[in-house]
């Protein structure tokens, strides 16, 4: 292991030295190279492997390029080593955000979820409840991987001995961390999160060697097993949840039902023969666009949930008896599906079919049925996801922004950390300074053509700035007079309005800790590259900061 990690530093050196990154280019007739990616010189890129033939390319032929240094650079002649056999992660979703009260138990694919103001899963709150996803991680090689966290509000992410993430309502944020795990050797995974108010999000991304950044896929995720009595194995069905009361409360036992056709359901040996209920979750897939009608055969209570659509609502039944409902469902469309049984006295027997004009009746599970949920898509913009941890940083009229808070800034300059990209830029080219990540409610008064202050109860003070230093902000207001803030108070400082990049910039740089910058030029300089950005200014950035380039049309 110790060779291992030498080796991997070694290259990391020596690839950063030469200007070498491992990445793919993608060129305007269409045509994709990846490989080795290196500058050339001031208007050319190359691609290939590190030992022979390289393709040469201008950089006015780029559309985009992606970049990441290789631990192993054999790993780009040898190809993507072939994917795990799992199937997602353990999520138990609380009605609280403290991990307490109500709970509902899923098999979540991968943990890449934007849900806005909607709830996260259905019958749960939108705002103050909590999710704990936990299993292991199966890396598919070995090498140095980056996780990225997203979360609004808080979150906890922990991958072996590697750990990052905030626990404060934060209304966002982004942090990255870097680890270096052996491919096949499973290692512990858990993500906990918490809401608080507002809009909420919670995404987990990796890239290692020889992929870019990307949602876990769910091969390498395997579900916590630690509340399943023969452990949870992947496979047509649905999840279910035993509790042993009639309430669906508390920690439940579960497992993988692939057929919801019991004579009688038997609930897990600790349980008593009576007063237990059982919640099944997961998604179907319709074979056809029309209206299917499901049929529940029966001696206890039961509820049936199609995508939050309430089908059959029978749970104070106590005999035996048949409920139909129907729905319509779109064809290769997953919908959700929730069934609960209330246990009382009877004999415990449950029979679900599902069936459509084109489909015959057949039991519910099998073929179609799954007890895994893929998240909803996220959305983008311009190749952007969209994420309030974005509206975070220094931004120039440009566009351009600078991921990080300033130190220190007055009427002359703002000024960075030592290393940072920049260290200072002019504040005469300074549209906005955002502490904070602005809720959408608040947003349109940054864009309102007015100076001031955002506070964080949602005020506009309209004003001159003067300062901003340590832990407080000056502002010479034109209705109060020269006011001081605390930063804790500050959601962001407004100089000017954000317009268009410069019709002078060429490429959209994107560096690994997020920044952004519009780029009008590149120029190789002793193993860094310099950047230049008009509204930022000149920039030498190691290479091994780059996350990737694009095109901007103008």
């Amino acid at each position: 292991m110790k060779h291992f990690v030498w080796w991997a530093r070694f290259w990391m050196f020596f690839l950063a030295l030469y200007g070498l990154e491992a990445g793919t280019v993608t060129t305007k007739d269409g045509q994709g190279y990846t490989g080795l990616v290196k500058f050339e010189d001031s208007d050319h890129l190359s691609v290939g492997p590190l030992k022979g033939p390289r393709k040469k390319i201008s950089l006015k032929e780029v559309v985009s390029a992606t970049f990441d240094i290789p631990v192993n650079p054999e790993m780009l002649e040898t190809g993507v080593p072939k994917a795990g056999k799992g199937y997602g992660l353990l999520a138990a979703y609380h009605d609280r955000p403290n991990f307490k009260g109500r709970v509902i138990y899923r098999i979540d694919r991968t943990v890449n979820h934007q849900w806005r103001s909607q709830q996260p899963v259905f019958d749960l709150p939108r705002d103050y409840f909590s999710v704990r996803w936990s299993g292991e991680l199966d890396p598919p090689v070995t090498g140095e991987y980056t996780f990225t966290l997203h979360a609004n509000d808080g979150g906890k992410l922990r991958v072996g001995d590697m750990a990052l993430g905030r626990w404060e309502a934060l209304s966002g944020f982004r942090e990255v961390g870097k680890v270096t795990l052996q491919a096949g050797k499973r290692l512990p995974f858990q993500f906990e999160f918490f809401d608080n108010y507002g809009e909420a999000s919670a995404r987990v991304l990796w890239k290692g060697p020889g992929f870019q950044e990307m949602p876990i896929a769910s091969t390498q995720l395997y579900p916590n097993t630690e509340k399943a009595p023969k452990g949870l194995r992947v496979g047509h069905g649905l999840l279910g949840c035993y509790y042993q009361n009639r309430f669906f409360y508390g920690d439940g036992v579960l497992s993988v039902d692939p057929k919801i056709d019991f004579a009688p359901v038997t609930p897990p040996a600790e349980f008593p023969d009576k007063n237990y209920s059982v919640r099944w979750t997961g998604q179907l897939e319709a074979p056809h666009t029309e209206e299917y009608t499901f049929k529940i055969s029966t001696d206890e209570g039961v509820r049936l949930w199609i995508d939050g659509r309430l089908v059959i609502n029978e749970l104070s039944n106590r005999t035996a008896r048949t409920f139909t409902g129907t729905v319509p469902l779109q064809r290769g469309e997953r919908s959700d599906v929730r069934l609960e049984s209330v246990h009382r006295a009877g004999q415990g027997n449950l029979k679900a079919l599902w069936s459509s004009k084109s489909k015959p009746e057949v039991v519910l599970g099998g073929e179609g049925v799954y007890p895994s949920f893929e998240p909803v898509e996220i959305e983008e913009t311009d190749g952007n996801e969209v994420d309030e941890s974005q509206t975070l940083g220094v931004f120039s009229w440009g566009g351009s922004r600078i991921a990080s808070n300033p130190r220190e800034a007055d009427d002359s300059a703002v000024k960075f950390e030592a290393g940072n990209y920049p260290e200072r830029i002019s504040t005469v080219n300074v549209a906005r300074i955002v502490l904070r990540p602005v809720p959408i409610k608040h947003r349109g008064r940054l864009e309102v053509g007015r100076a001031g202050v955002l506070l964080r109860n949602g005020d506009f003070i309209e004003g001159e700035f003067q300062s901003l230093k340590e832990d407080w902000l000056v502002l010479n207001s034109i209705l109060l007079g020269v006011k001081v803030y605390g930063l804790d108070e500050v959601m962001a400082l407004v100089l000017a309005r954000i317009k268009e990049p410069t019709k002078s910039s060429r490429f959209e740089l994107k560096l690994e800790n997020g920044s952004l910058f519009h780029v009008r030029g590149f120029k190789v300089d002793e193993g860094r590259i310099t950047v230049d950005d008009p509204t930022v200014g000149k920039m030498k950035i190691p290479l091994i900061e780059f996350n990737a380039i694009r095109a901007i049309a103008h």
